[in-house]
């Protein structure tokens, strides 16, 4: 069974034991938008635990509260690793430069295909 959580900012999608995150386009993360991100995605799962896989459609800007936030071990809850698909090379740049800077304290990866990030995902189920 898929289950499915639609809000302004992101749409969550549990499916064969991963967490599907797809961030909405044109989105503008703040921390108060990061903490409701969370506060929905852990509404969600409730005391279950998933390694997330994280779509960004169009994500205009993250500020460093919110990339702080979203790092720290409340903003990680319920997660058991995460895998960010950004399809450019130099979003791809950006993004592994994030990771280096904001270190999440869980196993973190980004990746340009989809298929490639689920495979390297699977270990981390629970």
């Amino acid at each position: 069974m898929t289950e499915i959580l639609d809000t302004p900012y992101i749409t969550f999608e549990i499916k064969h034991g991963l967490l599907y995150a797809t961030y909405k386009k044109g989105v503008k993360i703040t921390l108060e938008i990061a903490k409701q991100v969370v506060a929905d995605r852990l509404s969600l799962i409730k005391d279950r635990r998933y390694p997330i896989l994280i779509l960004n459609q169009g994500v205009v800007s993250i500020d460093k509260p919110a990339r702080d936030y979203l790092s720290s071990s409340e903003g990680i809850k319920g997660l058991t690793a995460g895998a960010l698909i950004l399809d450019s090379p130099f979003g791809s740049f950006l993004g592994n430069f994030m990771l280096s800077v904001t270190k999440p304290a869980f196993a973190a990866k980004i990746f340009t295909k989809a298929d490639a990030a689920i495979k390297w995902l699977e270990k981390y189920k629970v």
